[in-house]
Protein backbone atom coordinates (compact mmCIF):
# COMPACT_ATOMS: atom_id res chain seq x y z
CA UNK A 1 0.00 0.00 0.00
CA UNK A 2 0.96 3.59 -1.01
CA UNK A 3 1.66 6.07 1.70
CA UNK A 4 1.54 9.47 1.75
CA UNK A 5 4.46 11.54 3.31
CA UNK A 6 3.29 14.47 5.40
CA UNK A 7 4.69 17.66 5.40
CA UNK A 8 7.41 18.98 8.19
CA UNK A 9 8.12 21.49 10.07
CA UNK A 10 11.69 21.55 11.85
CA UNK A 11 11.54 24.23 14.32
CA UNK A 12 14.86 25.10 16.59
CA UNK A 13 13.91 26.53 19.69
CA UNK A 14 15.51 28.23 22.39
CA UNK A 15 16.28 31.46 24.71
CA UNK A 16 19.05 33.89 23.24
CA UNK A 17 22.27 32.94 23.67
CA UNK A 18 21.64 28.82 23.81
CA UNK A 19 23.40 28.34 20.61
CA UNK A 20 20.43 27.29 18.74
CA UNK A 21 21.63 29.01 15.68
CA UNK A 22 24.86 27.27 15.57
CA UNK A 23 22.90 23.69 15.61
CA UNK A 24 20.60 25.30 13.20
CA UNK A 25 23.32 25.63 10.87
CA UNK A 26 24.75 21.83 11.63
CA UNK A 27 21.12 20.00 11.45
CA UNK A 28 18.67 21.89 9.18
CA UNK A 29 17.59 19.70 6.82
CA UNK A 30 18.42 20.05 2.94
CA UNK A 31 15.38 20.29 0.66
CA UNK A 32 13.15 22.55 2.49
CA UNK A 33 12.67 26.31 3.09
CA UNK A 34 14.45 27.60 5.76
CA UNK A 35 11.92 31.30 6.59
CA UNK A 36 14.55 33.12 8.59
CA UNK A 37 13.78 36.52 9.64
CA UNK A 38 17.86 37.92 9.97
CA UNK A 39 17.81 36.51 6.63
CA UNK A 40 15.06 38.15 5.05
CA UNK A 41 16.85 41.67 6.30
CA UNK A 42 20.12 40.91 5.18
CA UNK A 43 18.51 40.28 1.74
CA UNK A 44 15.71 43.05 1.94
CA UNK A 45 17.75 45.62 4.10
CA UNK A 46 14.07 46.09 6.38
CA UNK A 47 14.02 46.60 9.68
CA UNK A 48 14.05 43.97 12.31
CA UNK A 49 9.59 44.10 12.88
CA UNK A 50 9.28 44.44 8.82
CA UNK A 51 11.50 40.97 8.91
CA UNK A 52 9.68 39.49 11.75
CA UNK A 53 6.18 39.97 9.64
CA UNK A 54 7.04 38.88 6.99
CA UNK A 55 8.66 35.82 8.10
CA UNK A 56 5.58 34.90 10.06
CA UNK A 57 3.94 35.76 6.86
CA UNK A 58 6.22 33.35 4.83
CA UNK A 59 5.73 30.44 7.56
CA UNK A 60 1.73 30.71 7.85
CA UNK A 61 1.53 30.97 3.64
CA UNK A 62 3.41 27.69 3.60
CA UNK A 63 1.14 26.09 6.25
CA UNK A 64 -2.12 27.04 4.31
CA UNK A 65 0.03 25.39 0.81
CA UNK A 66 0.90 22.25 3.00
CA UNK A 67 4.03 22.99 1.79
CA UNK A 68 7.31 22.14 4.85
CA UNK A 69 9.40 24.42 6.26
CA UNK A 70 12.62 25.02 8.96
CA UNK A 71 12.63 28.07 11.07
CA UNK A 72 14.23 29.03 14.20
CA UNK A 73 12.70 30.83 17.26
CA UNK A 74 13.16 32.38 20.73
CA UNK A 75 9.59 30.47 21.53
CA UNK A 76 9.18 32.79 24.18
CA UNK A 77 5.45 34.13 23.05
CA UNK A 78 2.32 32.31 21.86
CA UNK A 79 2.80 33.49 18.56
CA UNK A 80 5.27 30.38 17.01
CA UNK A 81 3.52 27.64 19.12
CA UNK A 82 0.38 28.18 17.77
CA UNK A 83 1.85 28.69 14.24
CA UNK A 84 2.92 24.57 14.78
CA UNK A 85 -0.41 23.95 17.22
CA UNK A 86 -2.12 24.69 13.72
CA UNK A 87 0.42 22.91 11.47
CA UNK A 88 -0.31 19.78 13.00
CA UNK A 89 -3.88 19.96 13.65
CA UNK A 90 -3.92 20.58 9.20
CA UNK A 91 -1.74 17.53 8.71
CA UNK A 92 1.66 18.56 9.06
CA UNK A 93 4.61 16.46 11.49
CA UNK A 94 6.11 18.43 13.70
CA UNK A 95 9.62 18.11 14.54
CA UNK A 96 11.64 19.82 16.97
CA UNK A 97 14.91 20.85 18.81
CA UNK A 98 15.30 22.63 21.53
CA UNK A 99 18.48 24.15 23.24
CA UNK A 100 18.89 25.50 26.52
CA UNK A 101 20.97 26.48 29.51
CA UNK A 102 20.21 25.35 33.09
CA UNK A 103 20.74 28.88 34.26
CA UNK A 104 19.83 32.31 32.10
CA UNK A 105 23.32 33.62 33.27
CA UNK A 106 25.14 31.31 31.24
CA UNK A 107 22.57 33.06 28.33
CA UNK A 108 23.48 36.60 29.29
CA UNK A 109 27.55 35.39 29.62
CA UNK A 110 27.08 34.49 26.29
CA UNK A 111 25.42 37.21 24.31
CA UNK A 112 27.92 39.85 25.99
CA UNK A 113 30.52 37.65 24.23
CA UNK A 114 28.85 37.47 21.04
CA UNK A 115 28.44 41.67 21.28
CA UNK A 116 32.29 41.99 21.91
CA UNK A 117 33.11 39.61 18.73
CA UNK A 118 30.87 41.64 16.63
CA UNK A 119 27.26 40.14 17.04
CA UNK A 120 24.02 41.91 18.07
CA UNK A 121 23.01 42.74 21.43
CA UNK A 122 20.03 41.68 23.45
CA UNK A 123 19.20 43.94 26.64
CA UNK A 124 19.83 41.29 29.68
CA UNK A 125 16.22 42.40 31.46
CA UNK A 126 14.90 40.77 27.82
CA UNK A 127 17.43 37.80 27.59
CA UNK A 128 16.43 36.90 31.44
CA UNK A 129 12.42 37.37 30.59
CA UNK A 130 12.78 35.68 27.37
CA UNK A 131 14.62 32.57 28.67
CA UNK A 132 11.96 32.10 31.62
CA UNK A 133 8.93 32.38 29.21
CA UNK A 134 10.70 30.04 26.75
CA UNK A 135 11.37 27.59 29.56
CA UNK A 136 7.58 27.69 30.85
CA UNK A 137 6.25 27.15 27.26
CA UNK A 138 7.73 23.75 26.50
CA UNK A 139 5.20 21.94 27.97
CA UNK A 140 2.90 23.28 25.05
CA UNK A 141 6.24 22.29 22.62
CA UNK A 142 6.64 19.04 23.91
CA UNK A 143 2.52 17.89 23.81
CA UNK A 144 2.52 19.59 20.07
CA UNK A 145 5.30 17.51 18.66
CA UNK A 146 5.92 14.85 17.23
CA UNK A 147 9.49 14.26 17.40
CA UNK A 148 11.08 16.46 20.47
CA UNK A 149 14.83 16.85 20.74
CA UNK A 150 15.79 18.51 23.82
CA UNK A 151 19.74 19.29 24.40
CA UNK A 152 21.29 21.65 27.39
CA UNK A 153 24.35 23.52 26.09
CA UNK A 154 25.48 24.76 29.52
CA UNK A 155 28.83 23.84 28.91
CA UNK A 156 31.35 23.19 25.97
CA UNK A 157 28.72 21.31 23.78
CA UNK A 158 25.11 20.32 24.16
CA UNK A 159 23.98 16.85 25.21
CA UNK A 160 20.97 15.66 24.45
CA UNK A 161 18.44 14.56 27.44
CA UNK A 162 15.17 14.51 26.38
CA UNK A 163 13.45 12.69 23.19
CA UNK A 164 10.18 11.77 22.44
CA UNK A 165 8.97 9.66 19.49
CA UNK A 166 5.37 9.99 19.16
CA UNK A 167 4.34 8.77 21.85
CA UNK A 168 7.43 7.66 23.86
CA UNK A 169 9.78 9.57 25.66
CA UNK A 170 13.22 8.75 26.54
CA UNK A 171 15.71 10.45 28.96
CA UNK A 172 18.84 10.83 29.83
CA UNK A 173 20.30 12.41 32.82
CA UNK A 174 23.40 14.55 33.57
CA UNK A 175 25.07 17.24 35.57
CA UNK A 176 22.31 19.53 35.26
CA UNK A 177 19.16 17.83 34.77
CA UNK A 178 17.36 14.56 36.52
CA UNK A 179 14.57 12.75 36.06
CA UNK A 180 12.97 15.07 38.70
CA UNK A 181 13.47 18.41 36.82
CA UNK A 182 13.10 16.93 32.99
CA UNK A 183 9.74 16.14 34.20
CA UNK A 184 8.76 19.81 35.39
CA UNK A 185 10.42 20.87 31.86
CA UNK A 186 8.72 18.91 29.79
CA UNK A 187 5.20 17.96 31.66
CA UNK A 188 6.08 14.10 30.62
CA UNK A 189 5.90 12.24 34.10
CA UNK A 190 6.06 8.46 32.26
CA UNK A 191 9.52 8.09 30.42
CA UNK A 192 12.23 5.42 30.13
CA UNK A 193 15.75 5.72 30.11
CA UNK A 194 17.93 5.41 27.71
CA UNK A 195 21.96 6.73 26.49
CA UNK A 196 20.92 9.16 23.95
CA UNK A 197 24.54 10.47 23.21
CA UNK A 198 26.30 7.53 21.96
CA UNK A 199 26.41 9.66 18.65
CA UNK A 200 26.36 13.19 19.84
CA UNK A 201 27.51 15.05 16.37
CA UNK A 202 28.57 17.97 18.74
CA UNK A 203 31.09 16.45 20.74
CA UNK A 204 33.81 17.42 18.60
CA UNK A 205 32.67 20.95 18.03
CA UNK A 206 33.81 23.55 20.91
CA UNK A 207 30.53 25.39 21.21
CA UNK A 208 32.21 28.07 23.72
CA UNK A 209 34.14 29.79 20.78
CA UNK A 210 31.40 30.19 18.88
CA UNK A 211 29.21 33.53 19.17
CA UNK A 212 25.48 31.78 20.53
CA UNK A 213 22.35 32.70 19.76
Amino acid sequence: MNTIKRPEVVVFAGPNGSGKSTITQLLKPIGIDYINADDIKRTTGCTDLAAAQAATKLREEHVAAGKPFCFETVMSTDRNLNLIQNASEKGFFIRTYIVLTCDSAINVSRVHGRVQSGGHDVPVEKIISRYNRSLKLIKDVVAASHVCNIYDNSSQYPVRFFNKKVHTCFYEENLFWNLASIQELTGIQFMQTRLLNLHNPFTKLDFASHPTT
